[in-house]
C-alpha cells in the first residue's frame, strides 16, 4: 500500500534560522549593557548582586566590555538551543500524525483520532471518545495546523475544546476522581510551581491511564473525567 505524502507543519524558516542570530545578538547587548552600568549599580550601597557587578567593573578596558560580551553571546547560543530542541515538529499524513519534540517521536493513527483543535497555545488530538491522545504546547500556526489536518481528512474543531465545560479547578482530594489520580495531581501541581516540565509532561500522561485529562491555566490545573480508562 501507498503511503501518501505527508505535511509537514513546523516553525518558519525565519524563526528558526533567525534565532541563531538574534539570540547571540540580544547576549551581546545585554552583556555590554551590563558592563556600561556596573559602576552605577556597585555606587548603590542598596543594590542586590553588588559581588558580580564588582567583578565585572574590576576588570580593565577593552577586557572587561569585550568579555562581558563574549559572555552575553554564550549565552544567547545556549538560550538559541534551547530554543531549536524544544520546537515541536507535526507531520499529517492520511495514515497518521507525528509529533516530534526533542528526540522524541509520538505518533497516532488516523483511524484512532476523532477531533483535532487548537487550545490556546496547544495542539489537543482527541480519540473517537472524547479521550485526550496528545496535547503538545508550541508556537507554530494554527492556521497552518488546521490546513494541513483538513487536508488529509482529519475533523478540526474551529471552535477549540467541546469539552471545555467540562473541567474543574483541582482541589486536594476533590472528590470524583480515584485517590491514585489525585496523588498524581498532587505531584504533578508540584511539579508546575517547580517548573519541572519533563515531570508535568509525564505525570499528565500518568493521569491519561487513569481516566482524568488535565489543562493548565497559569499554575493552577483543571481536569475532568474520568472518561475513560476509569480504575
Amino acid at each position: 500500500m501507498t503511503r501518501t505524502p505527508g505535511t509537514v507543519v513546523v516553525e518558519p524558516a525565519l524563526v528558526r534560522y533567525g534565532s541563531w542570530i538574534v539570540c547571540p545578538l540580544l547576549g551581546a547587548g545585554l552583556g555590554w549593557l551590563l558592563r556600561a552600568v556596573a559602576g552605577w549599580v556597585v555606587s548603590l550601597p542598596w543594590a542586590p548582586l553588588q559581588g558580580p557587578f564588582e567583578l565585572l567593573q574590576s576588570i580593565p578596558e577593552p577586557a572587561g566590555t569585550l568579555g562581558a560580551m563574549g559572555l552575553g553571546v554564550l549565552a544567547g547560543l545556549a538560550f538559541a538551543l534551547l530554543w531549536a530542541v524544544g520546537r515541536l515538529a507535526v507531520t499529517v499524513s492520511d495514515e497518521r500524525v507525528e509529533w516530534k519534540r526533542d528526540d522524541r517521536t509520538e505518533s497516532a493513527d488516523r483511524a484512532s483520532v476523532g477531533l483535532v483543535f487548537v487550545d490556546g497555545k496547544e495542539l489537543v488530538l482527541l480519540d473517537n471518545a472524547g479521550a485526550e491522545l496528545a496535547r503538545e504546547t508550541s508556537d507554530l500556526s494554527a492556521d497552518r495546523l488546521r490546513t494541513a489536518f483538513r487536508e488529509h481528512g482529519y475533523s478540526w474543531s474551529d471552535d477549540g475544546d467541546p469539552h471545555a465545560a467540562d473541567y474543574q479547578l483541582w482541589v486536594d482530594g476533590v472528590p470524583g476522581i480515584s485517590e491514585r489520580a489525585n496523588a498524581l495531581l498532587r505531584a504533578r501541581q508540584h511539579a508546575l510551581e517547580k517548573s519541572r516540565t519533563d515531570d508535568v509532561k509525564r505525570l499528565r500522561a500518568e493521569l491519561r491511564k487513569t481516566g482524568v485529562f488535565v489543562r493548565d491555566e497559569k499554575k493552577h490545573q483543571y481536569w475532568r473525567g474520568p472518561a475513560v480508562g476509569q480504575e
